[in-house]
Parts: C-alpha cells; structure tokens; sequence
C-alpha cells in the first residue's frame, strides 16, 4: 500500500459540536425547531447542503428555503467565535507514524471545500498532507467515487495501493465505489454495524489499530 485517504469529520476531527450549534443557530435564527446534538450525528456525513436539509422539517424543504439557510450556516460555521473542534486522540501521532513510514496521506471530504482547508491549516500546521480535497461545487459528492478517484490520479497511485478511511456509511461505499480498500472507525459518528452492513473491509477502534493493518 502506497496511500491512504482519509475522511475529515468523524474520522480526523471531532466536529460534530460545532456543526450541530452552527446548524441549530440558523434554524433558531429562522424560527425552525433545533435539535439535540446526537440527532446530528445521523445529519452529517453527506455534505453540508444534505445536513440542511436533513435538520429542517419536511415541509420546509423547499429549494429556496435550503439555499438560504445553507448560505447563512457558511457564514456564521466559518465566523463561530468559539470552537469545539478537535483532533481524536491519537490522530496526530498516527498521521507522523505514517509519513515517517513513507505513506503518502491525503484528506476526501464531503465538508465544502472552501471549510476544509483552514480546518487542515488550524489542527495539522505540522502534518505534511499529500493532498486535501473537500467538495467542489459543480462534482459530486461521496459516495460517489469522483473524489477518491481524482485523489488517485493526481498522486499517481493505483487502486489496489490505497486505503480509505472513514467513519460511516457514505465512506465505505466511496471505497467500495472507488474500488479501493475500506477501514472503517468506530471513534466518529456512526455504529459500527452500519460500517459492517456497508461492507467495510476492516474495522478498527483505535487510530494506532491503523499501524497494523498497513
């Protein structure tokens, strides 16, 4: 194996908190009942624009509504003052271990591009990441395998030579999609079942668990 991909929410960091307070303070702000933060565990995962409209009450979503609401979560997620968001323990330390190894490491989210990036910059300023790619507006999301197949080509690593790592259903069935090797992680925001039922190759409980696999 030459590369492994990773997934960013529930997998590298711990951002469910921050998503879930942005998400509800819009829905407040536009007079929509909020959610507790574990409901936001099954909101996440699939994009930004998906967790709009997962949040808001079924009769409220309507293409005009979602777009106003997603434009001012942008906002107020890149703007909160205060921030929850962290690394799991245990994440940096591996991330080291690997480029150490010789492993190139590279980031495929679903999170909007333009968030993505001042998150790596903020959390890992001493991680040499390969690649990072968030969404781009105009391809599609994961589990669509655009994403993990343009991470391929663009470091120039076969499929049979990369792992992906993630934390729910969407990422196994990028791997399984992409034709690359899943791993899936209990840590994040979804059970471990859901991992096994969506055909993870391996699961593993603890980011050091990692090592051994590769």
């Amino acid at each position: 194996m030459k590369l492994i991909i990773f997934d960013l929410d529930g997998t590298l960091l711990d951002t469910l908190q921050d998503l879930g307070d942005s998400c509800n303070a819009i829905l407040q702000q536009y007079g929509y009942p909020v959610h507790q933060l574990a409901a936001y565990k099954k909101f996440v995962g699939n994009g930004v624009q998906k967790l709009i409209e997962r949040a808001l009450p079924e009769n409220a979503r309507n293409e005009a509504t979602m777009t106003t609401l997603l434009t001012a979560f942008k906002k107020y997620y890149e703007e909160k003052p205060i921030s929850h968001t962290q690394p799991y323990t245990g994440i940096i330390p591996l991330l080291q271990q690997l480029k150490s190894l010789g492993y190139l490491i590279s980031v495929a989210s679903n999170k909007y591009h333009e968030a993505v990036i001042p998150l790596m910059n903020q959390y890992f300023p001493d991680i040499s990441f390969d690649l990072v790619l968030g969404h781009r507006t105009g391809r599609p999301a994961k589990p669509d395998p655009d994403i993990v197949l343009d991470s391929l080509q663009a470091l120039a690593v076969a499929k049979e030579d990369c792992f992906y790592v993630g934390d729910s259903s969407v990422d196994m069935d990028t791997a399984n999609n992409a034709g690359v090797t899943s791993i899936g992680v209990t840590w994040g925001f979804r059970e471990e079942d859901e991992l096994r039922r969506h055909g993870a190759k391996h699961i593993i409980h603890s980011p050091q668990e990692l090592l051994a696999i590769v």
